[in-house]
């Protein structure tokens, strides 16, 4: 017993004293700091891998779109080309198109300069005659025609040089419709039916040959009486007693009669052609001689007759001596028109 007490002793002697352990803070703090750098440096190896990933992606779809980009450009120029291939291809068009157009408007120029010509050739023609048949004739009316059918002429040919003549056209159109009217035609007509009806009108020694049916009916209701009546009549158309004014006018033999019809139909002839060509005094001579005549041989109690001598007179009053205007004026411009026109195609 005393021998183990003794070993433990020697044991409890040997061990060495034993002391709590205490951290100070100064450990405490840096075994904090390195735990968050340690957490830092965990983050930021996760960030750093996390952004390689969205680089690496961002990359692959750069590259992709760089490829897509290469891919539309040479699909843009090769668009290029091809809207280049067809620029050049409608220049050439285009220029065969002008150079048709040119040619076309130089065929049209032509063709427009040579109808100019021919029409004003015509107009000239046509203006001429217009004012000749004025001037000897008189015809108004036909001038107007003729100015009429130049004003349409002009108007379909519509070319700018043409407005002067158009309106020289256009003045004179005017001035002839202000001038007086003088219906040749009228007149001609009215005389070529009193030379149709002079061979039937009645001369002064036919309305002294009645016999006597122009007497009074008999009112004898008896034989007797009807025949005594008749018997008297008859005697009394043996021996007539009648007052002439122009005994000349009972002188006159059938053939006499038909050659005094003709005289007369000879005298209004010469009274148209006279009207025609504007001979006033020879006019009213073949007129007063034709009135003369009919007041002198024929019956002026016949209605015929009066109607006739009316009419002379009335054609004797008309007045025939109108100072008709020149054409001058356009006939000059339509010249120069066609002056101008050679000047232009040469």
């Amino acid at each position: 017993m005393t021998q183990d007490t003794s070993q433990d002793s020697l044991e409890a002697m040997l061990k060495a004293p034993q002391r709590r352990f205490a951290p100070s803070p100064a450990i405490l703090l840096s075994v904090a700091a390195l735990l968050a750098a340690a957490g830092v440096y965990l983050y930021q190896q996760q960030a750093m891998e996390q952004l390689k990933l969205e680089v690496s992606q961002q990359l692959a779809n750069h590259k992709n779109n760089g490829l897509e980009l290469k891919q539309q450009q040479a699909n843009t120029s090769q668009l290029q080309q091809q809207f280049v291939g067809k620029l050049a291809l409608l220049e050439a068009k285009q220029a065969e198109s002008f150079s048709q157009q040119q040619a076309l408007s130089n065929m049209y120029d032509a063709l427009t300069n040579n109808e100019t010509q021919r029409s004003l050739a015509e107009i000239e023609q046509i203006l001429g005659f217009a004012s000749q048949q004025l001037q000897l004739g008189g015809n108004i009316n036909g001038a107007l025609i003729a100015l009429n059918t130049i004003d349409q002429k002009l108007a379909q040919l519509n070319r700018p040089e043409l407005i002067s003549l158009r309106q020289s056209i256009t003045r004179d159109i005017d001035t002839l419709k202000a001038m007086p009217y003088v219906d040749i035609i009228g007149i001609s007509a009215k005389l070529d039916s009193l030379i149709a009806g002079i061979s039937d009108l009645p001369l002064a020694i036919d309305g002294h040959r009645q016999d006597a049916a122009k007497a009074k009916p008999s009112q004898t209701t008896t034989a007797a009486g009807r025949f005594t009546e008749d018997l008297w009549n008859q005697l009394k158309q043996l021996i007539q007693i009648r007052r002439m004014d122009k005994p000349e006018a009972m002188l006159l033999s059938p053939e006499q009669s038909f050659f005094l019809r003709e005289n007369i139909k000879l005298r209004l002839l010469d009274a148209r052609t006279t009207l025609l060509i504007k001979d006033e005094t020879s006019y009213r001579s073949d007129l007063a001689a034709a009135q003369r005549y009919l007041e002198q041989y024929f019956d002026q109690s016949a209605p015929q007759t009066a109607t006739s001598i009316n009419t002379l007179k009335q054609l004797a009053a008309q007045e025939l001596s109108i100072k008709v205007p020149e054409l001058g004026a356009s006939l000059a411009a339509v010249r120069n028109a066609r002056t101008i026109s050679e000047r232009t195609k040469s």
